[in-house]
């Protein structure tokens, strides 16, 4: 059936609405209730017709039936939504349908109004008033629409596929949200499939962040990593944080040159919650509108799979760390003991152990109360913490006593450290409401060969009595030569437990 114009007012600027509807009757009472709003109305009995007919003239409004031929309301509506000349034009569905299922797809459509037909002389004209509130008639120049109706479903449907099937692969990541690194080199594998960028960065805040993936595709500066990291704006501070894995492609050059070049930064939300980004860089071209719209499609559909990261993150810290202090704690200390003294084994690289004791802590809790005890070690393990170097390990042992793991370090450059550990923590200021001054005895001890991670823990155990039985707030090395060993050296017995090797009675605080 050929298109049919109604002419409610000749008026320039008319909004211009286009009804589509396989049944002349739905159609007639549709146009006559539009009439009554001045709008240039046009007929359309089909899906395909009224494709056809905006490859002639451009609409702002469509009022269509949800069930016709060939092409529905539904899919009439996708082309529309995906058609970057016509995505703007409002549009309102129509149902009689009785089924759950159709109301649902109606719904989900992407229409600006869906209305079951029932309530269509009550409903129609108020939703239609309020969907054209503030808008402004169309240029009424034909749009740069080409193709065939056919082709142009078929167009939106392949792009509608390609984001479900990009969303269903983001979904899958979730299998990898127990491993920060591999989640983020899953990620961004995935995205150097779609996106023909040299330059992937993942950045992931949280509990486990900041961190960041690099994929590089492009040149890369072998001689000097950190350039091409700074290249591609991670914060100086972040470097080591920075997990770089370099593929070659011949398609975007070789050398040494370009490095970065013009980015775009799509975020990683759940809603008002930042959870990081997904950064692309164009080297020495741009980056192309298809790449950013898939780092767009990509980026949105983390946001979930992320957060699902982040919780497992939360949970495995709980899990490892200490509620008061935030540092390891003891059971996770032991088991990263065992994987060090592996790895220095490995590499023939020195590993030392200090325990550190707070002096005089049962004094401190008896004075102060319980409450300033807590702050002094919260205190404590924050210079701890900012003190030792990055790939140090720091953990709460038990009590008061912290452990101190330096990896890759040689005795004496270890007990330099710990001496200077000593002196900061003897001047931190003084703790809210607790004592003037803290100290710590630190004992200090060096991973030999044949030595377990029970006998080296020992051994720097042994070395802090010895520094509490000299008077505290010393360092002292497990195995050094004992000078002037005082007649009260607190040792241990076979069960662990202090004893006194003169004999004298012990005195009410050993701390």
């Amino acid at each position: 059936m050929p298109s049919q114009v109604r002419q409610g007012s000749e008026a320039p600027r008319t909004f211009r609405v286009l009804v589509v509807d396989d049944s002349a009757s739905i159609r007639r009472r549709v146009v006559q209730k539009l009439e009554t709003m001045s709008f240039h109305i046009t007929e359309a009995s089909s899906g395909e017709e009224a494709l056809g007919l905006t490859l002639e003239q451009t609409f702002d409004l469509v009022v269509s039936d949800i069930e016709m031929g060939a092409i529905t309301g539904v899919q009439l509506c996708r082309v529309f939504r995906g058609d970057p000349g016509m995505a703007d034009i409002a549009f309102v569905l129509l149902t009689a349908a009785k089924e759950a299922k159709t109301r649902f797809w109606g719904r989900n459509a992407g229409a600006d109004v869906y209305l079951a037909k029932e309530d269509m002389d009550e409903k129609l004209l108020p939703a239609i008033e309020k969907l054209m509130e503030g808008r402004s008639p169309r240029d009424t120049i034909r749009p740069e629409l080409t193709g065939t109706p056919l082709e142009r479903v078929s167009a939106v449907l392949e792009h509608h596929l390609f984001d479900v099937v990009v969303q269903s692969e983001v979904r899958r990541l979730m299998d990898h949200v127990h491993d920060r690194i591999g989640f983020g080199e899953k990620v961004l594998e995935l995205a150097a499939e779609v996106v023909g960028c040299p330059y992937l960065v993942l950045q992931l805040l949280g509990p486990g962040g900041p961190t960041y993936s690099i994929r590089a595709r492009g040149p890369w500066p072998e001689d000097n990593p950190t350039a091409g990291l700074a290249a591609l704006a991670i914060p100086e501070q972040n470097l080591g944080a920075a997990h770089t894995t370099i593929e070659p492609d011949p398609k975007f050059g070789t050398g040494q040159h370009v490095v970065g070049g013009r980015s775009h930064t799509c975020e990683i939300r759940v809603r008002d919650e930042k959870l990081g980004a997904l950064q692309v860089f164009g080297g020495s071209n741009v980056c192309a509108e298809t790449d950013i719209r898939s780092v767009e499609l990509i980026a949105d559909a983390l946001g979930v799979v992320v957060k699902s990261l982040f919780l497992v993150e939360e949970t495995q810290l709980l899990a490892l760390t200490d509620g008061l202090t935030g540092l390891y704690n003891r059971r996770h200390a032991s088991k990263r003991l065992e994987e060090e003294i592996a790895r220095a084994r490995r590499n023939n690289s020195g590993l030392c152990v200090a325990m550190c004791d707070v002096d005089h802590f049962k004094a401190i809790n008896d004075e102060f109360g319980h409450s300033a005890g807590d702050r002094v070690l919260q205190q404590i393990a924050t210079s701890l913490t900012e003190y030792v170097r990055r790939n140090d390990i720091v953990s709460r042992w038990g009590g008061e006593e912290f452990l101190v793991i330096f990896s890759e370090i040689k005795l004496t450059a270890a007990r330099i450290v710990a001496e200077r550990l000593r002196g900061r923590l003897a001047s931190t200021p003084q703790v809210d409401g607790g004592p003037e001054k803290i100290s710590v005895s630190i004992g200090l001890a060096m991973l030999r060969p044949g030595v377990t991670a029970h006998t080296l823990i020992e051994q720097a155990d042994q070395a802090l009595y010895r520094a509490k039985a000299r008077g505290r707030n010393r360092v002292e090395v497990a195995g050094e030569e004992r000078r002037n060993k005082p007649s009260a050296i607190i040792e241990k017995q076979d069960n662990g437990k202090p004893k006194q090797e003169t004999g004298k009675p012990k005195q009410a605080d050993t701390k």
